[in-house]
């Protein structure tokens, strides 16, 4: 009996305070650093060299021994050009370009392909997660033309700012859903290093400033002068040595863009207070001391 109690004593003595961090909230908090992609009218297939780099931050709560919650944030860059891509449908005469940064914040829901049962610091070695969420994003589609940095959006390329059947001028604030998977590797009790793969479905076809048709080229002239005419269509097709026929197909706004955030994270974990956790199973069975060793 005696030696019973002091195996007891021993047992609890090492274990409380483990015990009392697995039982709080556990935070996670990290940086992330990788590549920005884009896809729509200007790359539809992520070509690698209009690859630019993109930084994040998270907060990581992790309520649910499964399923986590994770706040984000995201900047990155996205391009390209029709004379440099790899361009199947000859829209290299098209000769239209574009560069934009991104900044988004979002909220994630991650399931990871493990539990944590036994606490968090007894997680697996190596946790696959999916995950989707909402975010919110700014962009702001640009080209450099002779020295100067235009803002694409406020030319009206397509005649956004012009009388007659135009579009209306798009906004350079909207909404996506993130998706995607990843994985995390236990390096310490505290730390993780993982990687993913992050596509954003958006709502809007304008990242790349391109969607519908070509303006009325004399309408535009008139209006914003001849530098809006060659953002507009500074093609160079010997086939229309004038350009592209007036309200001729520029885009196609059947196709909504996309953006992708490949990434390469480091968190570290902290417990506290603010909220519980799951509560890990009881190592004692029936107020005995069967749990210690099985």
């Amino acid at each position: 009996m005696p030696g019973r109690i002091l195996l007891i004593l021993i047992f609890l003595v090492s274990t409380v305070p483990v015990n009392a961090q697995e039982q709080r909230g556990v935070i996670g908090v990290g940086l992330s650093a990788g590549a920005s992609n884009y896809a729509g009218e200007l790359d539809d297939n992520f070509t690698l060299i209009f690859t630019r780099p993109g930084f994040g931050a998270h907060i990581n709560f992790l309520f649910f021994s499964r399923l986590h919650v994770r706040l984000a944030a995201f900047h990155g860059r996205i391009t390209a050009s029709d004379s440099k891509g790899v361009n199947f449908s000859g829209n290299q005469y098209r000769n239209l370009s574009f560069y934009s940064d991104i900044d988004e914040g979002g909220i994630h829901i991650l399931y990871t392909l493990q539990s944590r049962r036994k606490g968090f610091s007894k997680r697996n070695r190596i946790a696959p997660y999916l995950f989707a969420g909402f975010a919110y994003f700014q962009f702001n589609p640009k080209r450099n033309l002779n020295g100067k940095t235009i803002e694409l959006q406020k030319v009206g390329t397509e005649g956004q700012y012009l009388n007659g059947p135009y579009p209306k001028p798009y906004s350079l604030k909207e909404f996506s859903i993130p998706f995607g998977l990843g994985f995390m590797l236990k390096l310490t009790d505290q730390f993780d290093v993982g990687g993913e793969i992050g596509f954003r479905k958006t709502f809007t076809d304008y990242l790349d400033d391109v969607s519908t048709r070509y303006p009325d080229k004399q309408q535009l002239l008139a209006a914003q002068g001849p530098e809006a005419v060659y953002l507009s269509d500074p093609s160079n097709d010997p086939d229309f040595p004038g350009g592209k026929n007036n309200f001729s197909k520029r885009g196609n706004s059947g196709n909504l863009d996309w953006y992708v955030y490949t990434n390469i994270h480091f968190t570290y974990y902290f417990t506290t207070a603010l909220f519980k956790a799951y509560k890990p199973k009881n190592k004692f069975k029936g107020d005995t001391c069967k749990g210690l060793m099985f």
